[in-house]
């Protein structure tokens, strides 16, 4: 019976009469996904870079979601300009709603002070969405006893299944050699999402991100041309997001200890409720390894605290992420980006 709820409650949702407020798809990796958190991010390794991010999110169900992410992108340094390209697509599999994005950022990097770095970035997003109306359950198709669908809902819709839009979206981010602040808002237009002639805005989507490294004694000197040694630091952060009426936090750290990556972070707002229910979501652990100086993977898994614990299966994402391209060679009064690995 449950799984005839679930389309009942969507069809609801859809009448003419209601707005419905949706949110973008979420990474748990959220700095393994660069250009999609912050088009300021873009070019952040001073060199060419590539990567794609996989995510597939409550398994269990019988409707689950997935999200592939995919950018690439370039830092000039005779300019002090990055630019890049992120196509995402997002799959529910019910009603076949599919969204699929392409993006185009550019940022602008400006010193500020001697241990202090601002970049400023600006996104163009075309935005494709579709969804199969067909799939639509009414509620006269089910039988309230059994659960069952009696018939076809005979349904004739006036609207197509198909709807296209551009979004624009900046973000900013001041940083030192151990310490970030970075702000970003998607959606700046609010376009219209409806697919049914009427006015849906998208909502604005804000997002605050955070962190702190610490820097611990070094390992064994590496087997390069530079003759670094091994990096062993940890790092604390944070990125809160709102959009319309949703918000979330995601607090935690990671230990870096090259090539390895151990990661653990929570989910949620820990002092709201909705109701009588904490909004306690996930408790994220994350692997990481350095395959090479130039090739980065990663693998998480959301562990769900909420009262769906034990139904959903919680998430996996999987990351990887390339640089390419010349090393710029580097100064003393250059000041790297610390942010998370992933």
């Amino acid at each position: 019976m449950k799984r005839y709820l679930f389309p009942a409650y969507i069809a609801i949702l859809l009448t003419p009469d209601l707005h419905l407020k949706a949110q973008d798809p979420q990474f748990s990796q959220f700095y393994a996904t660069p250009l999609y958190l912050n088009p300021a991010l873009t070019g952040a390794t001073d060199r060419a870079r590539a990567g794609i991010n996989y995510r597939i999110q409550w398994p269990s169900l019988t409707h689950s979601f997935t999200t592939t992410s995919a950018y690439i992108d370039y830092f000039a340094k005779t300019i002090e300009s990055g630019v890049g390209l992120i196509i995402t697509s997002h799959r529910e599999s019910f009603l076949g709603f599919r969204s699929n994005e392409i993006g185009i950022p550019y940022v602008y990097k400006l010193r500020i002070s001697k241990n202090a770095v601002l970049r400023t970035g600006l996104q163009f997003s075309y935005f494709n969405k579709h969804m199969d109306f067909e799939r639509v359950v009414f509620g006269n198709q089910i039988n309230v006893n059994t659960g069952q669908l009696v018939g076809p809902h005979g349904e004739a819709f006036d609207f197509g299944p198909r709807v296209n839009f551009i979004s624009l979206s900046a973000g900013t981010l001041l940083y030192s050699n151990n310490t970030w602040l970075g702000v970003s808002l998607h959606h700046i237009n609010q376009p219209n999402q409806s697919f049914l002639n009427r006015e849906s805005r998208l909502e604005q989507k804000l997002s605050v991100h955070a962190g702190y490294k610490v820097m611990f004694a070094p390992g064994r000197r590496l087997r390069t041309l530079s003759y670094d040694f091994q990096e062993r630091s940890v790092t604390f952060a944070m990125n809160y997001k709102r959009q319309g009426p949703f918000n979330q936090l995601d607090l935690g750290a990671q230990l870096y200890l090259q090539p390895l990556v151990i990661g653990a972070w929570y989910r949620g707002i820990p002092l709201q409720k909705a109701g009588n229910i904490a909004k306690h979501e996930s408790v994220i652990m994350l692997f990481g390894l350095e395959i090479n100086k130039d090739l980065s993977f990663g693998y998480s898994y959301d562990f769900t605290v909420s009262r769906l614990a034990g139904a959903t299966g919680g998430a996996h994402e999987i990351s990887l992420s390339l640089t390419f391209g010349k090393i710029v060679k580097r100064t003393r009064r250059d000041t790297i980006l610390p942010c998370f690995k992933y």
